[in-house]
């Protein structure tokens, strides 16, 4: 049977436990709080030196109703390659991604620090970031699964968190941004 996801994001909590999974994310707005608060009461500023930071997201892959056949694995994030929208609005921001692997399994949430604007403080995990838009259909982020084999197989298994974060500099525009997508790609045998 063909495998079924959402993509889930954790927030709230404490490091390693979060304190709840918001199902099927269809509209993530980075913004300066850590709920499902997905409006545009706590935008990130346009500093006048500097960067400001959105409070950081993760996300991954949940199998939660159709586990596949046999398994799922590759699985790969990618961008279009280009964070603009669809005028250009995106001018001075960027939007980044950990490089280390931050772990999510039915065990345990080890990769999981509850969101902050990386102002003074840091997630335990996170130590380099990358930007998100190196990362295209020819040249995808490989998602890491800390299942067991590597792979998902089962009803409430997971990929390892995707972590996103907004980076926003003097050049930036205030107001709402255009919309990106990202894709999700795996393989299901």
């Amino acid at each position: 049977m063909v495998a079924a996801f959402n993509v889930e994001w954790d927030f709230g909590g404490s490091a390693n436990a979060p304190g709840t999974v918001e199902q099927v994310v269809t509209n993530l707005r980075f913004n300066n709080e850590d709920t499902n608060d997905q409006d545009t009461a706590s935008p990130v500023t346009v500093p006048t030196a500097g960067t400001n930071y959105s409070f950081w997201k993760q996300l991954y892959l949940a199998c939660r109703t159709t586990a596949p056949s046999v398994q799922v694995n590759s699985v790969k994030v990618y961008t279009d390659g280009t964070l603009d929208g669809a005028g250009g609005e995106w001018v001075g921001s960027t939007v980044v991604t950990s490089d280390e692997v931050l772990a999510h399994n039915i065990a345990g949430d080890a990769g999981y620090d509850p969101g902050q604007a990386l102002i003074g403080t840091t997630h335990d995990t996170v130590v380099g970031t990358t930007s998100l838009f190196t990362f295209n259909s020819g040249s995808p982020k490989s998602m890491t699964i800390s299942e067991a084999g590597s792979i998902i197989n089962a009803i409430g298994e997971f990929t390892d968190y995707l972590f996103l974060q907004e980076e926003l500099g003097t050049t930036g525009l205030a107001g709402v941004q255009g919309t990106e997508t990202i894709t999700w790609q795996y393989d299901e045998i």
